[in-house]
């Protein structure tokens, strides 16, 4: 063999060995199963619901050192930019956020995707009064940090495809233990007060991260939109009829606020009452 292919040959090689070392210190793989039979097979049995893992709480936070598994559906959707590094999980006990730091989460795990949690070395943590999952973290300011992107395939594993049903409820049925699932509320309005605004403020996004407005029912029930002005419909005017809208409901301490995932979401297509 020629001197020049022996040099080939090698580089060759060694190109190959650099370019696997790579892609396994980088990347993540999930797991891979060659038919969804068998996918099902191997995914590890759901061991408690979101209910079950949310009493597992205690002031300060706990880190799960047990192979928890969760089985739930994603019901959020990041691609219209009001969620950022987050996620919501719901089952038929309730709903619950996931601080993963992974952006576009929705194009892997889009709205509607059934997934096992593993829940093993992850935190549960408390902000604004709500029990979140995510990562240790030794900011004080916070029970719990971001879940590293590269890492999320390994907690978050798909199971298949799963139904996104938003619960319909009056603006005066809010409550506590609704928080983290996504609803619908109908016979609701903006305030006149804030007609002829946007949901958020894009252009001095920098002071006003995120702008809260109110719907209001017939009996007069009110209730927070909180949108982030980076979000792709942060400029856009409120619309002026009245309706349903669909979000995903959270809380901060008392206060209930509704998530807007999609500008769609909102149909205020009805006369104003």
């Amino acid at each position: 063999m020629h001197r020049y292919h022996i040099h080939a040959l090698s580089l060759a090689m060694l190109l190959g060995l650099g370019a696997t070392s790579c892609e396994k210190y980088n990347e993540v793989a999930p797991p891979h199963f060659d038919t969804q039979a068998e996918a099902q097979e191997k995914l590890p049995l759901p061991t408690h619901t979101i209910s079950q893992l949310k009493e597992l709480y205690k002031p300060g936070g706990v880190v799960i050192t047990k192979p928890i598994v969760i089985s739930a559906v994603i019901i959020s959707d990041d691609s219209e930019g009001n969620l950022y590094k987050t996620c919501y999980i719901q089952d038929e006990t309730g709903g619950m956020e996931l601080k993963f730091a992974l952006g576009n989460l929705s194009s892997i795990y889009p709205q509607g995707t059934r997934v096992r949690l593993l829940c093993q070395d992850l935190k549960l943590g408390r902000y604004g009064g709500q029990i979140n999952l995510g990562y240790p973290t030794k900011d004080d300011k916070y029970e719990t940090g971001f879940y590293p992107e590269l890492l999320v395939p390994r907690s978050l594993l798909k199971e298949g495809r799963g139904e996104v049903t938003p619960l319909p409820i009056l603006a005066s049925g809010i409550n506590k233990q609704l928080a983290g699932r996504l609803i619908r509320l109908d016979g609701v309005q903006f305030l006149a007060s804030e007609l002829g605004q946007t949901y958020a403020d894009p252009q001095g996004k920098e002071k006003n991260r995120n702008v809260n407005r109110t719907l209001v029912d017939r009996q007069g029930s009110k209730v927070i939109v909180r949108t982030s002005s980076y979000a792709k419909f942060a400029g856009r005017t409120l619309p002026q009829g009245s309706g349903s809208v669909t979000a995903l409901l959270t809380y901060f301490g008392e206060t209930p606020q509704l998530l807007i995932l999609r500008e769609s979401d909102v149909q205020l297509t009805e006369p104003r009452f």
